[in-house]
């Protein structure tokens, strides 16, 4: 018979299906910024609707009255203490929420029984309460995909959701100084920039132009002399300045128009429409805005199918990530296409030049600072998306990893707590930054879960006797139906939110998933490593061929080919168990296999005539693998040789039946026990894993297989038959998303930074605007 932790369990997940299958059957309704929220008759009737089906589910599986009675009361009471957080939400999202978190609670609890209680080896119990840890992390991280997935399918009212267009007429204008820092830049892109910036439909701004470090004069004089014939522009040059694209940005702080009271920063391939500042740039009349985001678009992005791909995978941050985040003043500010308060900026020390990340990292200062920062969800800019995986792969690789310098620099701002002058963040504010995170180490866990699966794989093929995790039929089951609901909520959410088809959907997801090494990689070397190479996105490469994209995703390609073998073995094997693993073992490889894929498509699609040229000019740059992310998942595979390999003598076990023959048993005539009873199954649980931050930076926040936020993972993890597996990781959302890649080198010692060459500037960085420059630059709001 099930404990009443299993009961819970199953009945939880049960009920999770119909529940989760209503939010993402429904349609989506236009954002509103008030609605009345649903009466409490109607949230009290539905917790009772779910009471009444947990008690009947229980009761068919064999349950005493009195203990299916009081599952049904731990169901519907799950749902009553969760209508406080969700008024916001319809019935349906409070319903999911709580089932799954009721779901993963129960799933934890149990496993953690099972790994007490159980007579295994020393070893097993070291690999048991491993995974354990890797499991309660993923729910961890799950629960934050799943909650914008509920947040954004089911909120009744958005009142913090802001259309600049309507802000009153007659607001004030301020001045605003847009800066474009560039780097080994083309410049007819960076031209093209500057163009389109000269249209604004605003008066009142400067434009600076910050060219870092380029040695190439063939690449930078053309965009000096450009500026040269525009007085609203001015042009600095500067060589071996540290601090990477911050302290650019910091120079160009140095340089900036004293009459400025916002601070824009563009990208250097960003086309801007006109309207841009005349929307934005008057919402600062409210003194408590600190900064204002639009999403980050992409153009020539439905030339190919891999880059509608990338595009919906990108959309996915500023669709939902951060549309949700915003509700809760927890946006990340992206680094392009926003305007910040000066006195905010110049209040909080500038950028920081320490963290290759300084975007995402400056948002959370303003915040912790008592500011507020808005998400506006409409795009004004389209820059170059990626022309190649690898350029993805590098742009990951920085995302993470200044993910995780955020991390270790602002950990303890971000646990619960109350309040302080200091730190005003609020409780949910620490929530989005802290799981946002956090979710670039879903990928970790997805690599842990594959040497687990692996594991599991070699004992049911050798029968090395290594028990991590029993499993029974029922639990499978839930495993399978974890597995499959965490990829659907992940393809509905992409495409509902961002109008992808459904193809284009689950391209998106598998593109997240491919990402997955790489953000792995970085993210274990962000723990390590103080300081990272600063990574810029190649916006150019070469003529690649296929042999290039098998060589630059080499350990991809050998670990999904050895996941997808072993798979197969298991498989043919032919047991409920061995099935079971060798299933996953194969997602798992598929996962690794699509990056060698990604490459090859990208290199595939046709582009346009002007990033076609722009693509035979350049080649973007791919190292080796970094040695930190290397190490730790060679070792992590070692351990895993060894423990399969090495001698055991357990005693011998008792059998264990499965829970839905225990369940068919009455209470009288139970099956007899031997000397040592053992718990039952362990069940899956709802793990979603991550992924864009934040911004993507994203930032962010990115889902279990990019990002980032890698999004949420139903991971389930088993027990209940002697042979061992543990449950895979199913991703089901982005990559926080916002939002890094190839493998960086070394970074180089820091050096004096040298001064800009004389152009529209001083010559001196630390002088302000009062030495001569080079050309008469006239104020930089000439032309108001």
């Amino acid at each position: 018979m099930l404990s009443l932790t299993g009961l819970i369990l199953v009945v939880s997940v049960a009920l999770l299906l119909p529940t989760t299958g209503l939010v993402l059957v429904t349609g989506r309704r236009r954002r509103r910024r008030h609605a009345e929220p649903r009466p409490a008759a109607t949230v009290v009737g539905v917790a009772a609707g779910l009471a009444l089906a947990g008690c009947a589910l229980a009761l068919l599986l064999g349950a005493p009255l009195a203990r299916a009675a009081l599952a049904a009361a731990v169901v519907g009471g799950s749902l009553l203490v969760w209508w406080p957080v969700g008024r916001s939400w319809a019935v349906r999202g409070i319903a999911a929420w709580s089932m799954s978190v009721l779901a993963s609670v129960s799933f934890l609890v149990y496993t953690a029984t099972w790994t007490l209680t159980a007579e295994i080896s020393p070893a097993s119990v070291v690999a048991s309460g491993v995974l354990w840890l890797v499991e309660a992390f993923v729910v961890l991280i799950g629960l934050g995909h799943l909650w914008e997935f509920v947040d954004v399918l089911t909120r009744r009212q958005w009142p913090a959701s802001v259309d600049p267009r309507h802000v009153a007429p007659g607001t004030a204008r301020p001045f605003v100084s847009l800066h474009v820092p560039t780097h080994d830049e083309p410049p007819d892109m960076v031209i093209a920039t500057l163009r389109q910036l000269l249209r604004q439909r605003y008066d009142a701004y400067e434009i600076l132009v910050i060219d870092n470090n380029t040695t190439d004069p063939a690449l930078w004089r053309p965009v000096e002399e450009f500026c040269a014939a525009h007085d609203r522009i001015t042009f600095l040059h500067v060589e071996n300045l540290e601090g990477f694209k911050s302290g650019a940005l910091n120079l160009a702080l140095r340089h900036t128009d004293p009459r400025a009271d916002l601070i824009g920063i563009i990208d250097a391939d960003y086309l801007v429409e006109p309207d841009f500042l005349a929307d934005c740039a008057p919402m600062f009349a409210d003194p408590g805005l600190s900064f204002l985001q639009t999403p980050q678009d992409y153009r020539d992005w439905d030339v190919s199918a891999y880059f509608r791909r990338l595009y919906y995978s990108y959309s996915y941050f500023f669709d939902v990530s951060q549309a949700s985040r915003n509700e809760r003043n927890g946006a990340i500010f992206g680094g392009t296409m926003g305007l910040i308060r000066r006195a905010a900026l110049e209040g909080q020390g500038g950028w920081d030049e320490w963290c290759i990340t300084e975007d995402a990292e400056l948002s959370l200062r303003l915040l912790r600072a008592g500011g507020r920062g808005v998400h506006i969800d409409r795009s004004y800019g389209r820059g170059v998306m990626p022309l190649t995986f690898e350029a993805l792969k590098r742009q990951r690789f920085r995302w993470c990893f200044g993910g995780i310098q955020i991390l270790r620099m602002h950990w303890r701002s971000l646990l619960p707590g109350r309040s302080t002058a200091r730190n005003q963040l609020t409780l949910a504010q620490r929530w989005a930054y802290l799981v946002g995170g956090l979710q670039w180490f879903g990928d970790v866990a997805s690599v842990i879960f594959t040497g687990f699966l692996l594991l599991g794989a070699a004992d049911a093929v050798l029968g090395t006797g290594t028990v991590v995790r029993r499993l029974s039929d029922l639990l499978v089951l839930c495993t399978v139906v974890l597995v499959l609901l965490g990829l659907s909520r992940a393809v509905v959410l992409a495409r509902r939110s961002s109008g992808a088809r459904w193809r284009d959907a689950l391209g998106a997801f598998g593109l997240w998933v491919a990402l997955g090494w790489v953000v792995a990689s970085a993210s274990v070397r962000g723990l390590f490593a103080r300081e990272g190479v600063f990574l810029r996105t190649p916006k150019q490469r070469g003529d690649l061929s296929t042999e290039y994209a098998l060589r630059a995703n080499l350990t991809e390609l050998l670990i999904g080919t050895v996941a997808l073998a072993v798979g197969a073995v298991a498989i043919a094997q032919g047991t409920t168990s061995a099935v079971a693993v060798g299933v996953l073992l194969a997602l798992q490889g598929v996962g690794f296999l699509l990056a060698p894929y990604n490459s090859i498509a990208a290199l595939r699609s046709h582009l346009p005539e002007d990033l076609a040229r722009r693509r035979r000019r350049g080649l973007a740059s791919w190292e080796t693998a970094w040695w930190g992310g290397a190490v730790a998942v060679g070792a992590a595979m070692a351990a895993v040789i060894v423990v399969t390999v090495w001698p055991t003598s357990l005693p011998e076990r008792p059998s264990v039946p499965s829970a839905l023959e225990a369940a068919r048993v009455p209470d009288d005539q139970s099956l007899p026990h031997t000397e040592t009873t053992e718990p039952h199954d362990p069940d899956p649980t709802d793990d979603p894993a991550s992924t864009p931050d934040d911004g993507g930076t994203g930032d962010d926040v990115v889902p279990a297989s990019d990002g980032g936020t890698t999004g949420p993972t139903d991971t389930p993890t088993p027990s209940d038959e002697p042979t061992p597996t543990p449950s895979p990781t199913a991703t089901d959302g982005p990559g926080n998303s916002t939002t890094p890649t190839t493998q960086p080198a070394q970074a180089p010692e820091p050096t004096r930074a040298s001064q800009p060459t004389p152009s529209n500037r001083p010559t001196d960085p630390q002088d302000s605007r009062d030495t001569p420059s080079a050309k008469p630059t006239a104020p930089p709001g000439k032309g108001a």
